[in-house]
């Protein structure tokens, strides 16, 4: 008896082994999407099948202090509507550059100086300034705090400069920005993190330039002041929300994960359920 149970045993594993049943398996199996995935939350998560940020483009540019970073990657949705926004502004203001700093790591995670930037979703972007003639100024290696005035002459990030070349906030531009980023017809942004200081300066440049008053109100909900952290007055943080394809293969979330406490980020990595790295990337 025993020896015939083993000889079913070898007939069951030749059978589980052919094609036809290989096929069965893979029959049900959740069929992958083509493009990028988003998977947990921002602050605690990871990304697959990511698309790189190029360097360079028509309309935006990385400082080689945040190209050298590597921390170039995003959905499909976030690079996109970066690309676009950007090509937007450099349209009506030509020459126009959006400095592009951080997104997120090639495989998702902790990034060193985020909190978030963990699944994707999030890109740190360089406030268009101006010189003190009101010619447009380039971006370069630094983020300038801008003052209550507009003025910015130092620097925190990457690291703290008591001296830089002077310049100031750009409204025109920064806020042609925000409203490409707002009206992006491919990708939804969750949140556009900035300062309070320059939340105001943007909603009242709005308002004097004639937006129509459901752009304002969708502006006052999205420009968000962030808590607990550093504000953002030396660059806006931009979150998309999580698309059609993170939600069914990624199982994304547009929440936050619970606070480790003591201000600790998640260093866990995620990993993304049945997901392919995008070939090449």
């Amino acid at each position: 008896m025993a020896s015939g149970a083993r000889a079913d045993e070898r007939t069951d594993s030749k059978l589980a082994s052919t094609p036809t049943a290989a096929a069965a398996r893979a029959a049900d199996e959740p069929a992958l999407p083509d493009g990028s995935i988003s998977c947990g939350s921002a602050n605690r998560g990871a990304l697959y099948n990511g698309a790189r940020m190029p360097d360079r483009g028509f309309g935006w540019v990385t400082p080689q202090t945040w190209s050298k970073r590597g921390v170039r990657y995003g959905t499909d949705e976030l690079v996109g509507a970066i690309q676009r926004a950007a090509r937007t502004v450099a349209a009506q203001y030509p020459g126009s550059l959006l400095g592009v700093a951080d997104l997120a790591k090639e495989h998702g995670g902790a990034a060193a100086g985020h909190r978030s930037h963990q699944s994707g979703r999030d890109a740190d972007l360089l406030y268009y300034a101006v010189d003190e003639n009101g010619a447009y100024f380039a971006p370069d290696n630094v983020m300038p705090v801008y003052t209550r005035h507009g003025k910015a002459y130092y620097s925190r990030a990457p690291t703290w400069q008591k001296r830089i070349p002077v310049r100031y906030f750009d409204l025109a531009r920064n806020w042609a920005l925000v409203r490409a980023l707002l009206t992006d017809d491919v990708a939804t942004v969750q949140a556009i993190f900035v300062s309070r200081r320059i939340k105001v300066w943007l909603i009242d440049y709005a308002k004097k330039t004639g937006e129509s008053p459901e752009l304002i109100h969708l502006a006052r909900h999205t420009l968000a002041v962030p808590r607990h952290v550093q504000a953002h007055d030396d660059h806006m943080h931009v979150r998309v929300e999580c698309g059609a394809d993170d939600h069914k293969a990624g199982r994304c979330r547009n929440d936050q994960a619970p606070s480790r406490g003591k201000g600790r980020k998640w260093r866990w990595h995620m990993r993304c359920p049945w997901t392919p790295r995008r070939p090449g990337a």
